[in-house]
C-alpha cells in the first residue's frame, strides 16, 4: 500500500531540531556522501523508529528449530516514507534555513552545501 506525502509545517524551524531534521531528511533524498576521519559515510535512517527498528511478529520452523520471525515497522504498518515529506515552516528568527543551520552548529561545516 502507497501512502500518499505528508506536509509538515516546523515552527521553530531555524532551531536545532527543525534544521537537524530538515538537514537529514533532504541528505537522504539526494543520497549524500561525505568524507570522514574513518572513511566515507552515507546519509540514512539509522536511529529512526519507523524506518530501522523491528519487532518480533512470531516463529517460523527452520531446520527443525523454532526461529523468531521479525519486521521492520515501515513494513508492518503503512507510514509516510521520510523522502516523501514535504516540509516548510517558520520561525521567529529571519535567518534562511542555510544560516540556521550554521547558527545551531548541529552540521559539519562541510556539510552546509
Amino acid at each position: 500500500m502507497r501512502v500518499p506525502k505528508l506536509g509538515l509545517m516546523l515552527v521553530g524551524w531555524g532551531g536545532n531540531n527543525g534544521s537537524t531534521m530538515t538537514a537529514g531528511i533532504l541528505a537522504n533524498r539526494k543520497k549524500s556522501t561525505w568524507e570522514t576521519k574513518s572513511g566515507m559515510k552515507s546519509a540514512n535512517y539509522f536511529g529512526s523508529f519507523t524506518q530501522s527498528s523491528t519487532t518480533r511478529v512470531g516463529v517460523r520452523l527452520q531446520d527443525n528449530k523454532l526461529e523468531d520471525v521479525f519486521v521492520t515497522i515501515k513494513d508492518l504498518v503503512p507510514l509516510v516514507n521520510p523522502n516523501d515529506i514535504e516540509i516548510t515552516g517558520w520561525d521567529i528568527s529571519d535567518l534562511d534555513l542555510y544560516e540556521s543551520c550554521k547558527r545551531a552548529q548541529v552540521l559539519e561545516p562541510t556539510l552546509l552545501y
